[in-house]
């Protein structure tokens, strides 16, 4: 039974259990490692629930997974768990995976899986290139002393590339085979 007897309402539990155990091991044929994955976001969830919420773990539904509710366990995890971003974002897809499973199984969960799709996972941070200094890029190229044919050709590739000296690498418009500034 996918409904709690009482209310009507669906079961969460049921869900959860029929998408971990059947659902992506038998249909979508996952590995356990990533199973056990999509299991440790589900109970990542719950912990916030329990945690900041006060909501046992008995008393979950899919009440309980509305848009502000996974706004605000998004930024636990990043401000009081400190997961790294791309943790958040593996958390996060495992649950919207769950909420579209569910609505697929049972109509009236369509909106909460649209509205947890909704959501956007928190972006990466951009870390600047680091780009070869001169004396590196001189060591790499004396590397291939032009001896054979592919030291040459490794060169000749090497010394075309994109070099500009904002990006630290040097080439003045006269360069030939051995004379590197």
């Amino acid at each position: 039974m996918r409904r709690d007897p009482k209310t009507g309402a669906p079961d969460f539990f049921c869900f959860a259990r029929d998408f971990l155990h059947a659902y992506l091991p038998k249909t979508r044929g996952l590995s356990p490692k990533t199973i056990e994955a999509y299991r440790i976001s589900l109970e990542c969830y719950l912990s916030y629930l329990a945690e900041t919420k006060r909501i046992e773990r008995d008393r979950v539904s899919f009440d309980h997974f509305d848009r502000q509710h996974l706004k605000g366990w998004m930024t636990w995890m990043a401000h009081q768990r400190h997961y790294a971003t791309k943790t958040v974002t593996l958390r996060l897809s495992a649950v919207k995976a769950f909420l579209a499973y569910a609505s697929c199984e049972d109509l009236t969960l369509v909106a909460l899986s649209q509205a947890a799709k909704a959501l956007k996972a928190p972006a990466y941070p951009r870390t600047p290139i680091e780009y070869l200094d001169e004396p590196e890029t001189r060591a790499i190229l004396a590397a291939f002393a032009g001896s054979t044919t592919k030291s040459r050709r490794n060169r000749m590739l090497l010394s075309s590339c994109s070099m500009t000296p904002q990006h630290g690498w040097v080439k003045s418009p006269a360069s030939r085979w051995g004379t590197f500034p």
